[in-house]
């Protein structure tokens, strides 16, 4: 494969970039007046389109179908998460499952939309319970991590149970007619009574049944944004800027990002012209 193909130390992954989904997604919020709850709701086919057609161009392993819905719920759980929070907001999910061992790594942002995600099962390391490790970063605050114990497999309830534990405000979430979700938090004085006994066809006629008021849209799409340069310098921070000690005798490496599996291919050539901009980047 030839540079230019390859799209130069600064480009995407070997097969087009196919981490930057084509589908936008449009997601809608309100609030529930006289309830005190807010709602996010939206279709998450175009996106789940674009995870399928990464999984197929990145020739990542198959998943079970287990492995499938939980991924696509917990792509939709992030995007719902972020929907119901400040814009500023960058989070990144990890799941480690114990039974059988399985990390699940979802990340995202609504600054730039994007929202990524991927499927371990090589090399998990268990504990004696299920683990939901949550990261989130906002401009002018602390970053945040917490984590927290799950049980079962159901990702919308495992969620939720993170919401109980470590979030501000109790949530729930709903599949409804096709690929669309919904997330409802209560806020505070929200009427609690109302919120645990609310159903998937109910939150389906809110509009219908309820007085909601208008918030926000926001759009989300499959994206990484993974960069071979970005992958160099991971390399250099672990061997150093010897090609021998990161090639070991090897004239090409391929590579996986480790947010969303992409493949890279590196060369001696592509190294080079890596650290130049690397080195030039430092010099401004």
């Amino acid at each position: 494969m030839s540079d230019s193909e390859q799209g130069g130390a600064e480009g995407g992954s070997e097969n087009g970039n196919p981490v930057d989904g084509a589908n936008r997604i449009e997601l809608v919020s309100h609030f529930v007046r006289h309830r005190n709850i807010m709602v996010a709701r939206g279709d998450f086919g175009p996106l789940f389109e674009d995870h399928y057609l990464h999984l197929m161009q990145s020739g990542q392993q198959r998943l079970s179908p287990a492995q499938d819905t939980q991924l696509k719920d917990a792509l939709a759980a992030l995007v719902l998460h972020l929907m119901s929070n400040p814009r500023d907001l960058m989070t990144a999910w990890t799941l480690n499952f114990n039974a059988p061992p399985m990390n699940l790594f979802v990340t995202g942002d609504s600054e730039e939309g994007k929202v990524v995600g991927r499927v371990f099962t090589e090399d998990v390391k268990v504990h004696p319970r299920p683990l939901f490790y949550a990261q989130g970063s906002r401009a002018r605050a602390r970053d945040r991590q917490s984590t927290v114990e799950f049980a079962g497999d159901d990702l919308f309830r495992i969620v939720e149970q993170y919401y109980r534990q470590s979030e501000q405000f109790p949530a729930r979430l709903f599949h409804l007619q096709g690929d669309e979700a919904a997330m409802l938090t209560a806020h505070p004085d929200a009427d609690l009574e109302w919120f645990h006994a609310l159903t998937a066809e109910q939150v389906e006629r809110l509009d219908k049944d309820e007085e909601l008021g208008f918030l926000e849209r926001r759009n989300y799409h499959f994206a990484c944004g993974c960069r071979l340069i970005t992958i160099v310098k991971v390399l250099i921070n672990t061997f150093g800027r010897d090609p021998e000690k990161i090639f070991a005798g090897e004239d090409r490496l391929q590579i996986r990002c480790p947010r969303c599996a992409g493949s890279f291919e590196l060369t001696q050539e592509l190294l080079s012209e890596a650290l130049r901009l690397l080195d030039a980047e430092a010099g401004e």
